[in-house]
Protein backbone atom coordinates (compact mmCIF):
# COMPACT_ATOMS: atom_id res chain seq x y z
CA UNK A 1 0.00 0.00 0.00
CA UNK A 2 1.00 3.94 -0.20
CA UNK A 3 1.50 4.96 3.30
CA UNK A 4 2.05 8.66 4.38
CA UNK A 5 4.45 9.23 7.06
CA UNK A 6 3.53 12.52 8.48
CA UNK A 7 6.32 13.64 11.40
CA UNK A 8 8.24 16.68 12.95
CA UNK A 9 11.36 14.66 14.00
CA UNK A 10 13.53 13.17 10.97
CA UNK A 11 17.38 13.66 10.18
CA UNK A 12 18.53 16.21 7.89
CA UNK A 13 21.78 16.84 6.23
CA UNK A 14 22.24 19.13 8.64
CA UNK A 15 21.24 16.94 11.89
CA UNK A 16 21.61 13.09 11.52
CA UNK A 17 20.28 12.73 14.54
CA UNK A 18 17.04 14.28 14.82
CA UNK A 19 14.42 11.20 14.78
CA UNK A 20 16.59 8.43 13.82
CA UNK A 21 14.32 6.02 15.19
CA UNK A 22 11.68 7.18 13.08
CA UNK A 23 13.60 7.13 9.74
CA UNK A 24 14.46 3.67 10.61
CA UNK A 25 10.42 2.44 11.50
CA UNK A 26 10.38 3.96 7.53
CA UNK A 27 12.83 2.09 6.44
CA UNK A 28 11.17 -1.06 7.63
CA UNK A 29 8.03 -0.15 6.35
CA UNK A 30 9.33 0.10 2.99
CA UNK A 31 10.29 -3.43 2.60
CA UNK A 32 6.31 -4.15 2.00
CA UNK A 33 4.89 -0.68 1.04
CA UNK A 34 5.62 2.53 -0.90
CA UNK A 35 6.30 5.08 2.10
CA UNK A 36 6.78 9.35 1.17
CA UNK A 37 7.56 11.03 4.47
CA UNK A 38 6.62 15.20 4.93
CA UNK A 39 8.79 16.60 7.45
CA UNK A 40 7.17 18.93 9.27
CA UNK A 41 10.55 20.82 10.47
CA UNK A 42 11.06 23.57 13.05
CA UNK A 43 13.75 25.40 10.72
CA UNK A 44 15.06 25.08 7.43
CA UNK A 45 17.12 22.48 5.67
CA UNK A 46 17.80 19.53 3.51
CA UNK A 47 16.10 16.16 2.76
CA UNK A 48 19.04 12.77 3.60
CA UNK A 49 17.11 10.73 0.81
CA UNK A 50 14.16 10.43 -1.98
CA UNK A 51 10.91 10.16 -1.34
CA UNK A 52 10.94 12.66 2.24
CA UNK A 53 9.37 16.63 1.51
CA UNK A 54 10.10 18.78 4.53
CA UNK A 55 8.28 21.90 5.17
CA UNK A 56 9.61 24.26 7.58
CA UNK A 57 7.08 25.25 9.88
CA UNK A 58 7.42 28.32 11.33
CA UNK A 59 5.83 27.64 14.65
CA UNK A 60 4.79 31.97 15.01
CA UNK A 61 3.85 32.62 11.34
CA UNK A 62 0.05 32.84 11.57
CA UNK A 63 0.17 31.16 7.93
CA UNK A 64 1.73 27.86 8.78
CA UNK A 65 -1.51 26.49 9.82
CA UNK A 66 -2.79 26.82 6.24
CA UNK A 67 0.40 25.41 4.84
CA UNK A 68 0.76 22.36 6.98
CA UNK A 69 -2.35 21.53 6.17
CA UNK A 70 -2.06 21.93 2.55
CA UNK A 71 0.74 19.67 2.77
CA UNK A 72 -0.51 16.91 4.57
CA UNK A 73 -3.72 17.21 2.28
CA UNK A 74 -1.19 16.64 -0.51
CA UNK A 75 0.80 14.12 1.10
CA UNK A 76 -2.59 11.86 1.47
CA UNK A 77 -4.28 12.39 -1.73
CA UNK A 78 -3.77 9.23 -3.04
CA UNK A 79 -2.45 7.24 0.07
CA UNK A 80 -4.13 4.13 1.59
CA UNK A 81 -3.21 5.13 4.75
CA UNK A 82 -1.58 8.16 7.15
CA UNK A 83 0.85 7.17 9.83
CA UNK A 84 1.77 9.74 12.05
CA UNK A 85 4.73 9.90 14.24
CA UNK A 86 5.60 11.68 17.26
CA UNK A 87 3.38 13.55 19.73
CA UNK A 88 4.23 17.32 18.20
CA UNK A 89 3.05 16.09 14.89
CA UNK A 90 -0.40 15.56 16.47
CA UNK A 91 -0.50 19.04 18.01
CA UNK A 92 0.21 20.48 14.48
CA UNK A 93 -2.19 18.21 12.86
CA UNK A 94 -4.95 19.45 15.64
CA UNK A 95 -7.19 20.90 12.88
CA UNK A 96 -7.21 17.85 11.27
CA UNK A 97 -9.18 16.15 14.07
CA UNK A 98 -12.69 17.78 12.86
CA UNK A 99 -14.48 18.15 9.65
CA UNK A 100 -10.95 18.19 7.86
CA UNK A 101 -9.67 14.90 9.39
CA UNK A 102 -8.18 12.56 6.31
CA UNK A 103 -10.67 9.67 4.82
CA UNK A 104 -7.73 6.97 4.73
CA UNK A 105 -7.06 4.85 7.96
CA UNK A 106 -4.92 6.89 10.23
CA UNK A 107 -2.23 5.67 12.61
CA UNK A 108 -0.01 7.09 14.84
CA UNK A 109 3.51 6.10 16.47
CA UNK A 110 4.53 7.38 19.97
CA UNK A 111 8.36 8.05 20.54
CA UNK A 112 7.83 11.21 23.16
CA UNK A 113 9.13 10.59 26.89
CA UNK A 114 5.80 13.72 27.68
CA UNK A 115 3.46 11.35 26.76
CA UNK A 116 4.41 8.98 29.77
CA UNK A 117 6.25 11.62 31.98
CA UNK A 118 5.24 15.05 31.31
CA UNK A 119 8.28 16.84 33.70
CA UNK A 120 10.23 15.66 30.94
CA UNK A 121 8.51 18.35 28.63
CA UNK A 122 9.37 21.08 30.97
CA UNK A 123 7.31 22.68 32.75
CA UNK A 124 4.77 24.60 30.41
CA UNK A 125 3.88 20.91 28.88
CA UNK A 126 3.42 20.05 32.73
CA UNK A 127 0.41 22.58 32.75
CA UNK A 128 -0.73 21.58 29.28
CA UNK A 129 -0.23 17.57 29.86
CA UNK A 130 -3.73 17.13 29.79
CA UNK A 131 -3.42 17.62 25.79
CA UNK A 132 -2.68 13.71 25.89
CA UNK A 133 -6.13 13.63 24.91
CA UNK A 134 -5.08 13.96 21.38
CA UNK A 135 -3.92 10.78 20.86
CA UNK A 136 -7.30 9.66 21.18
CA UNK A 137 -7.89 10.99 17.97
CA UNK A 138 -6.36 8.49 15.38
CA UNK A 139 -8.07 5.01 14.64
CA UNK A 140 -5.00 3.15 16.08
CA UNK A 141 -1.57 4.49 18.06
CA UNK A 142 1.49 2.19 18.63
CA UNK A 143 4.33 3.12 21.16
CA UNK A 144 7.92 1.74 21.30
CA UNK A 145 7.76 0.42 24.88
CA UNK A 146 4.83 -1.30 26.77
CA UNK A 147 6.18 1.45 29.36
CA UNK A 148 4.74 4.18 26.88
CA UNK A 149 1.90 2.10 25.64
CA UNK A 150 0.64 2.30 29.43
CA UNK A 151 0.71 6.07 28.89
CA UNK A 152 -1.61 5.99 26.03
CA UNK A 153 -3.49 3.75 26.71
CA UNK A 154 -4.61 5.69 29.95
CA UNK A 155 -4.88 8.86 27.24
CA UNK A 156 -6.99 6.83 24.91
CA UNK A 157 -9.35 5.37 27.31
CA UNK A 158 -10.25 1.36 26.73
CA UNK A 159 -9.00 1.69 23.48
CA UNK A 160 -5.47 -0.55 22.40
CA UNK A 161 -2.12 0.55 21.87
CA UNK A 162 0.24 -2.37 20.50
CA UNK A 163 3.76 -1.98 20.99
CA UNK A 164 5.94 -2.07 17.67
CA UNK A 165 9.57 -1.27 19.33
CA UNK A 166 12.17 0.65 17.60
CA UNK A 167 14.51 -0.72 15.29
CA UNK A 168 17.55 -1.47 16.34
CA UNK A 169 20.73 -1.97 13.53
CA UNK A 170 23.17 -4.93 14.63
CA UNK A 171 26.33 -5.94 12.85
CA UNK A 172 26.46 -9.16 11.34
CA UNK A 173 28.82 -10.58 14.29
CA UNK A 174 29.15 -8.51 17.20
CA UNK A 175 32.82 -7.73 18.16
CA UNK A 176 34.89 -9.50 20.45
CA UNK A 177 36.13 -8.18 23.85
CA UNK A 178 38.30 -5.60 23.59
CA UNK A 179 41.69 -5.71 23.52
CA UNK A 180 44.15 -3.86 26.12
CA UNK A 181 43.77 -3.13 29.97
CA UNK A 182 41.45 -0.81 32.20
CA UNK A 183 38.05 -0.16 31.86
CA UNK A 184 36.25 1.72 29.09
CA UNK A 185 32.84 2.79 29.49
CA UNK A 186 30.45 4.11 26.51
CA UNK A 187 27.60 6.17 27.25
CA UNK A 188 25.56 7.55 24.13
CA UNK A 189 22.48 10.59 25.18
CA UNK A 190 21.79 14.16 25.74
CA UNK A 191 23.40 15.89 28.66
CA UNK A 192 19.89 16.67 30.12
CA UNK A 193 18.90 15.59 34.03
CA UNK A 194 16.97 12.84 32.71
CA UNK A 195 20.19 10.67 31.33
CA UNK A 196 21.43 12.21 35.03
CA UNK A 197 25.22 12.46 33.29
CA UNK A 198 26.43 13.77 36.34
CA UNK A 199 25.74 10.48 38.27
CA UNK A 200 27.86 8.66 35.25
CA UNK A 201 30.69 10.62 36.44
CA UNK A 202 29.90 10.30 40.28
CA UNK A 203 30.24 6.33 39.36
CA UNK A 204 33.73 6.87 37.36
CA UNK A 205 34.84 8.51 40.11
CA UNK A 206 33.87 5.69 42.97
CA UNK A 207 35.15 3.25 40.77
CA UNK A 208 38.42 4.91 40.22
CA UNK A 209 38.62 5.01 44.08
CA UNK A 210 38.07 1.23 44.10
CA UNK A 211 40.81 1.14 41.93
CA UNK A 212 39.78 0.56 38.83
CA UNK A 213 41.74 2.40 35.56
CA UNK A 214 38.46 3.24 34.56
CA UNK A 215 37.78 5.73 32.16
CA UNK A 216 34.34 6.84 30.60
CA UNK A 217 33.91 8.36 26.76
CA UNK A 218 30.22 10.11 26.26
CA UNK A 219 28.39 10.66 22.98
CA UNK A 220 25.81 13.68 23.43
CA UNK A 221 26.22 17.23 23.95
CA UNK A 222 23.10 19.17 25.94
CA UNK A 223 22.88 22.06 28.54
CA UNK A 224 24.52 19.74 31.27
CA UNK A 225 28.04 20.08 29.56
CA UNK A 226 29.61 22.31 31.82
CA UNK A 227 27.92 20.72 35.09
CA UNK A 228 29.86 17.35 33.62
CA UNK A 229 32.73 18.95 33.33
CA UNK A 230 32.99 20.66 36.97
CA UNK A 231 31.82 17.81 38.46
CA UNK A 232 34.77 15.34 36.94
CA UNK A 233 37.00 18.25 38.44
CA UNK A 234 35.63 18.73 41.43
CA UNK A 235 35.89 14.64 41.42
CA UNK A 236 39.42 14.00 40.17
CA UNK A 237 38.17 12.34 37.21
CA UNK A 238 38.64 14.79 34.24
CA UNK A 239 41.29 13.23 32.28
CA UNK A 240 39.13 10.17 32.40
CA UNK A 241 36.20 11.40 30.91
CA UNK A 242 35.80 12.57 27.49
CA UNK A 243 32.79 14.10 26.17
CA UNK A 244 32.08 13.47 22.24
CA UNK A 245 29.49 15.61 21.44
CA UNK A 246 26.20 15.24 19.25
CA UNK A 247 27.33 12.53 16.34
CA UNK A 248 24.97 10.09 14.34
CA UNK A 249 25.16 6.07 14.96
CA UNK A 250 27.42 5.74 11.78
CA UNK A 251 29.82 8.63 13.44
CA UNK A 252 30.85 6.79 16.51
CA UNK A 253 30.17 2.75 15.46
CA UNK A 254 33.61 2.20 16.36
CA UNK A 255 32.85 3.34 20.10
CA UNK A 256 31.18 -0.01 20.66
CA UNK A 257 34.45 -2.33 19.60
CA UNK A 258 36.66 0.00 21.92
CA UNK A 259 34.41 -0.43 25.13
CA UNK A 260 33.88 -2.74 27.93
CA UNK A 261 30.60 -1.45 28.48
CA UNK A 262 27.42 0.45 29.12
CA UNK A 263 26.71 2.82 31.72
CA UNK A 264 23.41 5.32 31.25
CA UNK A 265 21.83 5.98 34.79
CA UNK A 266 18.99 7.59 33.26
CA UNK A 267 15.89 8.28 35.22
CA UNK A 268 13.33 6.95 32.57
CA UNK A 269 13.16 6.05 29.19
CA UNK A 270 10.57 5.14 26.99
CA UNK A 271 12.46 2.84 25.04
CA UNK A 272 16.63 3.35 25.58
CA UNK A 273 17.93 2.58 22.15
CA UNK A 274 21.58 3.28 22.83
CA UNK A 275 21.00 0.84 25.52
CA UNK A 276 19.38 -2.02 23.22
CA UNK A 277 22.68 -0.88 20.93
CA UNK A 278 25.14 -1.64 23.47
CA UNK A 279 23.49 -5.14 23.68
CA UNK A 280 23.50 -5.73 19.59
CA UNK A 281 27.02 -5.18 19.73
CA UNK A 282 27.70 -7.62 22.64
CA UNK A 283 28.13 -5.24 25.27
CA UNK A 284 26.82 -5.16 29.07
CA UNK A 285 24.72 -2.77 29.56
CA UNK A 286 24.32 -0.95 32.94
CA UNK A 287 20.64 1.29 33.07
CA UNK A 288 18.33 2.15 34.81
CA UNK A 289 15.36 0.50 35.89
CA UNK A 290 12.37 2.69 35.06
CA UNK A 291 11.23 2.84 31.11
CA UNK A 292 11.25 0.55 28.09
CA UNK A 293 14.49 -0.95 29.48
CA UNK A 294 12.19 -3.85 30.88
CA UNK A 295 11.22 -4.52 27.23
CA UNK A 296 14.90 -6.13 26.51
CA UNK A 297 16.32 -7.71 30.22
CA UNK A 298 18.27 -10.63 29.56
CA UNK A 299 21.63 -11.40 29.12
CA UNK A 300 23.94 -8.83 29.92
CA UNK A 301 21.59 -6.39 31.22
CA UNK A 302 22.06 -4.60 35.00
CA UNK A 303 19.04 -2.73 35.60
CA UNK A 304 19.66 -0.35 38.82
CA UNK A 305 16.94 1.52 40.86
CA UNK A 306 19.26 3.33 43.27
CA UNK A 307 20.78 6.62 42.76
CA UNK A 308 23.80 6.47 44.76
CA UNK A 309 27.05 6.04 42.89
CA UNK A 310 28.01 2.90 44.76
CA UNK A 311 25.28 1.08 43.31
CA UNK A 312 25.97 2.16 39.76
CA UNK A 313 29.83 0.80 40.65
CA UNK A 314 28.52 -2.35 42.09
CA UNK A 315 26.63 -3.02 38.82
CA UNK A 316 29.52 -2.44 36.93
CA UNK A 317 31.50 -4.51 38.43
CA UNK A 318 29.26 -7.06 38.88
CA UNK A 319 28.49 -6.67 34.76
CA UNK A 320 31.99 -7.60 34.34
CA UNK A 321 32.91 -10.31 36.81
CA UNK A 322 32.07 -12.89 34.54
CA UNK A 323 30.15 -11.65 31.17
CA UNK A 324 28.39 -13.55 28.84
CA UNK A 325 29.78 -13.79 25.22
CA UNK A 326 28.91 -11.26 22.93
CA UNK A 327 27.36 -13.47 21.01
CA UNK A 328 25.06 -14.37 23.84
CA UNK A 329 24.04 -10.62 25.00
CA UNK A 330 23.47 -9.59 21.04
CA UNK A 331 20.86 -12.83 20.02
CA UNK A 332 17.93 -11.97 22.06
CA UNK A 333 17.71 -7.93 20.67
CA UNK A 334 18.75 -8.99 17.90
CA UNK A 335 16.22 -10.99 17.12
CA UNK A 336 13.48 -9.00 18.20
CA UNK A 337 14.50 -5.46 17.06
CA UNK A 338 15.28 -6.12 13.92
CA UNK A 339 13.83 -4.42 10.80
CA UNK A 340 11.92 -7.60 9.69
CA UNK A 341 10.79 -8.01 13.34
CA UNK A 342 9.35 -4.41 13.61
CA UNK A 343 7.71 -4.72 9.71
CA UNK A 344 6.04 -7.67 10.93
CA UNK A 345 4.57 -5.89 13.76
CA UNK A 346 3.40 -3.04 11.91
CA UNK A 347 1.72 -4.95 9.51
CA UNK A 348 -0.87 -6.73 12.29
CA UNK A 349 -1.41 -2.92 12.82
CA UNK A 350 -1.65 -1.59 9.42
CA UNK A 351 -3.10 -3.97 7.85
CA UNK A 352 -6.26 -4.44 10.39
CA UNK A 353 -6.76 -0.81 9.49
CA UNK A 354 -7.49 -1.00 6.20
CA UNK A 355 -9.31 -4.12 6.89
CA UNK A 356 -11.79 -2.24 9.11
CA UNK A 357 -12.31 0.93 6.77
CA UNK A 358 -13.14 -1.93 3.87
CA UNK A 359 -15.46 -3.11 6.18
CA UNK A 360 -16.81 0.15 7.24
CA UNK A 361 -17.20 0.72 3.34
CA UNK A 362 -19.23 -2.23 2.72
CA UNK A 363 -21.79 -1.79 5.44
CA UNK A 364 -22.30 1.82 4.10
CA UNK A 365 -22.91 0.47 0.57
CA UNK A 366 -25.04 -2.04 1.82
CA UNK A 367 -27.16 0.47 4.00
CA UNK A 368 -27.34 2.46 1.16
CA UNK A 369 -29.41 -0.11 -0.71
Amino acid sequence: MRIAVVTTWYPSAEDGVEGVFVQRHVQALRRDHDVRVLHLASRPGTPLEPGVQRLHVARRDPRSPARVLRAVRAATAGADLLHTHVFSSLVLLAPLLGPLRPAVPWVHSEHWSGVSDPVSGGPLWERLAAARRLLGRPDAVTAVSEYLARAVRDARGDRRCAVVPNVVPAPAVPPGPPAGGGLRLLAVGNLRPVKDPLLAVEALAELRRRGHAATLRWVGDGPLRAAVLERAGRLGVAAHLELLGRRAPEEFADEWARCHAFLLPSRYETFCVAGAEALVHGRPAVLGDRGGMRDFTGPGVHLVGDRRPGAWADAVERALSAPPSPEEIAAPVRRRFSADAVADRFAVVLDAQVARVARSARTARAGGR
